[in-house]
């Protein structure tokens, strides 16, 4: 979903407020030199909140995201709480034809104009998908459940903030009979509004971004 956020005082977790700038597909060293150069200036989290940006299209992470996926073979990929579309454009342009869903839709906006207006709910009634993609949902949404629930749904990729003692949703680790692994050959790769560099504008890349897909048991 596009929208900005900021960090409870409390639990590092996100508030959501919506906007629909469109951002472009960069590298991997593109985005950490971007980290860098805006934590020298008026800092990271400010700068991507300024854009709605919760992880970077970076290339490198989508390619290894639609790698993840293109295995399984799904036949009705989806996009929930798309936002402007970003992240669903860039894996359907690797070969796996999602369609893209946000409850605020594509209305006001021609760069959102492949985005339908449904919510979760009216999206999977609406499409039937077999494969569920989401990025960074709001904690409070409930959309997990809903998804876990779906009998239609076989795969679910969750991209999700990550922090102490948390990854994402309390709902992706309650006991819903579906398999999870971490698409760690994507998280390498990730960058999110979150992370940061260990020396302010130099060192390790902290990543507080995380992929994972779930499997329905058989």
């Amino acid at each position: 979903m596009r929208t900005t956020h900021s960090a409870s005082p409390v639990s590092g977790r996100v508030s959501r407020v919506r906007t629909n700038t469109p951002v472009e597909p960069i590298s991997y060293e593109e985005a950490l030199a971007r980290l860098a150069g805006e934590e020298r200036g008026g800092g990271w989290l400010a700068y991507c909140e300024r854009r709605g940006v919760f992880q970077w299209p970076v290339i490198e992470w989508a390619d290894a995201l639609a790698g993840a996926l293109m295995p399984l073979g799904a036949k009705r990929p989806l996009e929930v709480g798309a936002g402007g579309g970003t992240l669903g454009r860039a894996i359907r342009e690797r070969g796996l034809p999602f369609i893209l869903t946000d409850p605020e839709g594509a209305a006001d906006s021609e760069v959102m104009g492949d985005v339908e207006r449904l919510n979760v709910e009216e999206a999977l009634e609406t499409h039937r998908p077999d494969l569920v993609l989401s990025c960074w949902l709001p904690f409070d949404l409930g959309a997990e459940k809903i998804i876990f629930a779906d009998g239609g749904v076989r795969w679910y990729l969750a991209i999700v903030q990550t922090g102490p003692g948390f990854a994402g949703s309390e709902a992706l680790w309650g006991d819903h009979g579906w398999n999870a692994r971490r698409v760690e050959e994507a998280d390498r790769w990730s960058v999110s509004r979150a992370d940061y560099l260990t020396e302010v504008s130099h060192g390790d890349h902290i990543r507080h971004g995380a992929s994972f897909l779930f499997s329905r048991k058989d």
